[in-house]
């Protein structure tokens, strides 16, 4: 009988780690589209990455502004966005909060192609209103901490209330209803009513709260029976939703326009014009503007809430084209001008060597000298680590600016501008020395007093011209897809829309091109999508790309004269 040495022991498996990702989330019990993605086990996450807006507009999450920069608050806890880390989803910009949600009592778990997380529901002990400077403070005191979503316009805050506390919101003028799943809807609030969630206590507190009734209902829905917009239906403007097929996918069109100079409605672009950086939900950009209909315009960081392509108005450039990307223009006729467009500025020192400027009053980062005007707004903030400037006025240099001044921040005087030197370019002057900048393009869209950037351009002259390579959009982008948002024009006048998947998969860029192309239009350009998606009519949200309220940098209105 022969003996044998037992074998040794295989050495241990090396698993990699799970990647999941998926295109829903269901938050509580309301369920939406969002693009996720889990690192880790299958029951827990080593890292979960959402989508800034998701955290922002579903869990409550807030930014704040510090002397050091914005940064990210939720329930007592405060971090710097500059300090968390980011990632791309999509078309969104994504951070890791898996030790966040976590250390606040969120479970996380994963079904097929939907994140699921869930909060016990919290009891509100107490109602409180501010006093003094803070009358429109409501503040409900809880056992535990609670979901705050902002859902087409409304506010769902996710705890239960008694009966008595029901009423008192009533009398306070916030219409409560409860939610079908539990929970509390505050109808209508989704813009009005900002939230800051605490700890130790638990805390939710909701600022801007108005006394003196209930507020109306505001309903996810065409208002064909408003009277300011019944008049102008009369009078021939065309407001409608319908469902189209491209190929097999049906796609639910919302679109509003016609002859808009026979009408008397002109296009405006809905800016902040006083200051770039910062974001507002669409209809505080409306409202003011007096528009009827408005759409999200251009692109912006969501991050830094900065441009990032051309936003001319009244012929003053707020912020300027940025790789030779699609864009309309106008002037007072109301015919719009599609095209790519790119804008070459130069800086002249001394009446001698010439250097290329980069971007003017653009959150677009690169190596190299960019221009910053009062258009920017009363102060600049480095966007980047290692920054010098030269301060311009009257056509001469009148001081250098360091590095550190210019993380701090500095002001632009109304009569002065500022170039801003990146990447360890050497400032190309010294105090002192005359400068002259100039600005030329070679296409007439520059010279139009009104430009909105936005991209791929879709369609031109009945054809579709689709190319995102030569706009600077990555393979990925070109690819998704998502809900929409298209500025157009042809026979039948100009048309703001916004599209989205009637059933399951929204449009991909090429389906939205031949959408828009089905519909008769003889150009097209596509805007900012995803979840900045919004169609607003008579001051009310009637679409958003996610279920939930966003906020953008700009927008585009239609404005009765």
């Amino acid at each position: 009988m022969l003996a044998f040495a037992p074998l040794p022991a295989p050495p241990p498996e090396l698993r990699p780690v799970p990647n999941l990702s998926g295109e829903e989330v269901l938050i509580g019990r309301e369920r939406s589209k969002a693009v996720w993605l889990w690192r880790g086990s299958d029951a827990e996450p080593e890292e979960l990455w959402l989508p800034l807006e998701v955290l922002e507009s579903r869990l409550g999450f807030r930014r704040v502004s510090r002397l050091d920069g914005e940064a990210l608050e939720w329930f007592g806890r405060t971090v710097a966005l500059t300090a968390l880390a980011t990632r791309s989803l999509g078309d969104e910009v994504g951070l890791e909060v898996s030790d966040w949600l976590a250390a606040t009592g969120v479970r996380a778990q994963v079904r097929e192609n939907t994140l699921e997380l869930r909060l016990p529901l919290p009891t509100v002990n107490n109602l409180r209103r501010g006093k003094g400077s803070t009358a429109d403070r409501l503040v409900l005191d809880l056992n535990g901490p609670a979901l705050v979503q902002r859902l087409n316009g409304d506010l769902l805050l996710e705890l239960k209330l008694s009966r008595t506390q029901q009423r008192q919101l009533k009398a306070w003028g916030l219409s409560p209803q409860l939610h079908r799943h539990g929970g509390l809807v505050l109808k209508g609030q989704a813009t009005k009513l900002r939230s800051l969630s605490l700890a130790s206590p638990w805390r939710v507190v909701l600022d801007g709260v108005q006394t003196g009734g209930r507020r109306p209902v505001q309903r996810a829905r065409l208002p064909l029976r408003n009277p300011a917009v019944a008049e102008w239906l009369r009078r021939g403007f065309v407001l409608e939703q319908r469902t189209i097929k491209v190929g097999v996918k049906p796609i639910q069109v919302f679109r509003a326009g016609g002859r808009l100079s026979r009408l008397g409605i002109t296009l405006q672009p809905l800016v902040k014009a006083e200051q770039q950086q910062g974001l507002r939900f669409l209809p505080q950009l409306s409202q003011p503007a007096g528009a009827l209909v408005a759409v999200n315009g251009g692109f912006f960081n969501r991050i830094n809430q900065l441009p990032l392509g051309a936003v001319r108005h009244q012929g003053v450039w707020l912020s300027g084209p940025i790789l030779n990307r699609g864009v309309i223009a106008w002037g007072s006729s109301g015919d719009l001008q599609f095209g790519r467009l790119r804008l070459n500025q130069t800086l002249q020192v001394n009446n001698g060597r010439r250097w290329s400027l980069m971007a003017l009053n653009s959150g677009y980062v690169q190596k190299g000298l960019s221009l910053y005007t009062p258009a920017w707004g009363p102060r600049y903030r480095a966007l980047s680590g290692e920054e010098e400037a030269l301060l311009i006025r009257g056509g001469r240099v009148e001081a250098t600016v360091d590095k550190n001044s210019l993380q701090r921040g500095i002001a632009i005087p109304k009569d002065a501008e500022l170039v801003v030197a990146r990447g360890r370019t050497p400032l190309p002057a010294r105090p002192g020395d005359r400068i002259q900048v100039t600005e030329k393009s070679l296409s007439p869209l520059a010279q139009q007093p009104n430009v909105l950037g936005g991209g791929p351009l879709l369609m031109q002259n009945g054809n579709v011209v689709l190319n995102g390579r030569q706009e600077g959009f990555s393979p990925d982008f070109m690819s998704l897809a998502a809900p929409r948002t298209v500025v157009a024009q042809g026979p039948s006048g100009q048309w703001l829309m916004t599209l989205r998947g009637a059933a399951g998969s929204d449009p991909t860029l090429v389906e939205t091109a031949l959408a828009a192309q089905q519909l008769g239009l003889r150009d097209a350009l596509n805007m900012d999508g995803g979840s900045s998606t919004t169609l607003v009519v008579a001051g009310r949200t009637v679409m958003n790309g996610r279920s939930s309220t966003p906020r953008v940098h700009n927008g585009l209105g239609l404005i009765p004269l």
